[in-house]
This record gives structure tokens, sequence and C-alpha cells, in this order.
């Protein structure tokens, strides 16, 4: 599974990682990949990050709590 660690990056930085990640993993036929983003500010906008993103197909925060697992919709071919 592949994994983006968001420690120690400032929101704005780590809001274009989680999206350029995600695009990614979607058009790399990726199903499902972790976000580790801790305990703090990131946390708190993280879930928003991945409900606006129409490339999301659900998410879970992970047993570990510091993690989000996001399962991705599957890639359309033209």
């Amino acid at each position: 599974m592949r994994k983006l660690d968001l420690h120690g990056d400032h929101i704005h930085a780590a809001w274009k990682k989680v999206a350029q990640f995600i695009d990614v993993c979607y058009y790399s036929n990726i199903k499902s990949c972790e976000i580790i983003c801790g305990q703090r500010l990131i946390k708190q906008e993280i879930e928003e990050w991945l409900y606006l993103n129409t490339k999301v197909r659900n998410y879970h925060i992970s047993r570990t709590n510091g993690s989000y697992i996001v399962k991705l919709k599957k890639r359309k071919n033209i």
C-alpha cells in the first residue's frame, strides 16, 4: 500500500501533497493508500480534503489513530 507521511509539513504544503498523492495513486490504478497525518492541525482538515476530492471513494481512520486509509474510485479508461 502506498503511504504519504505529512509529519512536519505546514498545512498548505500538506494540502498540496495530499492532492498530488491522490492523483498519482489514482492514475497509477492504486485502489487504496494510507495518509499519515498525526494528531494536530492537519488531522483537523484532512477529512474535508478527502471528502471534497472527486477521486476518493471512501476513507476511514486507521487503528493507529494517526493515519487514514483511503479507498480510491476506479479509473475510467478513455
